[in-house]
């Protein structure tokens, strides 16, 4: 069934045209129309060319997760004074037989209009559903102002992607406050959680290391470990930190100084165990837009070793120990596009309490670095 076309109405005429949609889609049959809606998703950018890439994603989130869209677009670029609202009913199948239907209500401001896109998401919400919202801006969300704010004032979950962010340190050492600060600011009773499209990426970093990790718990890596080195393409030095900021933990290192060279590379020098091991994340100028190889310098059964995790092929983990003839461990990674991760994190409204003790360490992290940063600048 082919969805309908996007049709431009007065704001007072949304839910008129949401429905012509649905009964022009359904066609001569009287059954009744059904509308499949688990939650309210705001979603939030800033730019025409980024809601075009969403408006593409939008089919696979709402398949996972089906609800209500509100899209919202902040156009600085337009002066417009008002809010150009646009209707769209999309089909989606219902196993082999059958059809329901997803409403999407596009809201355009131009610069002068985007105060009032809250008033307009709040005349819209469907009253007794859960609302997320998608926070789908460049900006992390510490900075983004009183819009987020008011967009955020009845929602349940915040969803945002550190990917790319333009000044990791400072984002990250706002962000992991303003976590606690958001989740708690409901009031007495109201459930409030946020989370990062990042931490998703990670899985399988994670569950590589995990094992890695039991595997070399009696054979000294624990204690020996000397220096990690991360690697990773442009864009993804947030996601390569949040890793760290986990993997550290796990060992039981403490952060003591931090310095940066920045666009090429983070350095922290830890209280380790037994030492004072470094960190490095090292950025690469091209290939993939993630975490590519991490190596763990250690001692494994009293030599000088390392474990090395690398992507292969682009589809598997591969963990290689350095001077010991084992045979090399894969894990496959399926590819996970951004909807599905997006969708995924919609339907899981329970808070992270490894995420939150990780973010509590990247922000030792981040303030080590803009203490160096403060520091040369005196």
């Amino acid at each position: 069934m082919p969805e309908s076309s996007a049709r431009s109405v007065p704001l007072g005429a949304v839910e008129r045209e949401l429905l012509r949609q649905m009964r022009e889609l359904q066609g001569p049959d009287e059954r009744p129309v059904q509308r499949t809606r688990m939650a309210n998703l705001v979603i939030y950018c800033t730019s025409q060319e980024r809601a075009a890439r969403l408006n593409a994603e939008i089919p696979d989130v709402v398949n996972v997760h089906p609800a209500r869209v509100l899209l919202l677009v902040a156009d600085a670029d337009s002066p417009g004074t008002e809010l150009e609202a646009t209707v769209l009913v999309r089909p989606l199948r219902l196993g082999s037989h059958g059809f329901s239907f997803s409403e999407q209500v596009t809201l355009t401001a131009g610069r002068s209009a985007v105060h009032h896109l809250p008033f307009a998401v709040r005349a819209l919400l469907i009253g007794d559903l859960p609302t997320n919202l998608w926070w789908a801006a460049p900006v992390p969300p510490p900075f983004a102002g009183p819009i987020l704010y008011e967009l955020a004032e009845h929602a349940q979950q915040i969803v945002y992607d550190s990917s790319g962010w333009p000044d990791p340190a400072r984002g990250v050492a706002a962000t992991a406050g303003w976590l606690e600060q958001i989740e708690r600011g409901g009031g007495p009773g109201h459930w409030r959680v946020a989370s990062d499209v990042n931490w998703q990426r990670l899985k399988y970093w994670r569950r590589m290391l995990v094992q890695s990790l039991e595997g070399a718990e009696g054979r000294g890596l624990f204690e020996s470990a000397a220096e990690i080195r991360v690697e990773h393409g442009p864009g993804a030095v947030v996601q390569a930190w949040m890793l760290m900021s986990w993997l550290t933990g796990q060992l039981g290192w403490k952060v003591q100084t931090g310095r940066v060279e920045p666009g090429v590379e983070m350095v922290w020098r830890f209280h380790g165990p037994s030492g004072e091991p470094l960190l490095r994340i090292h950025r690469r100028d091209e290939g993939l837009e993630d975490i590519q190889r991490i190596r763990i310098a250690c001692r494994i059964d009293q030599r000088d070793s390392a474990l090395d995790l690398f992507v292969q092929d682009g589809q598997r983990l591969a963990l290689r120990v350095e001077g010991v003839e084992e045979a090399l461990r894969t894990m496959t990674t399926p590819l996970q596009s951004p909807a599905e991760l997006v969708g995924r994190q919609l339907s899981d409204r329970e808070r992270d309490p490894v995420f939150r003790a990780s973010m509590s360490v990247a922000q030792i992290m981040a303030r080590s670095l803009l203490e160096c940063f403060n520091g040369a600048a005196g």
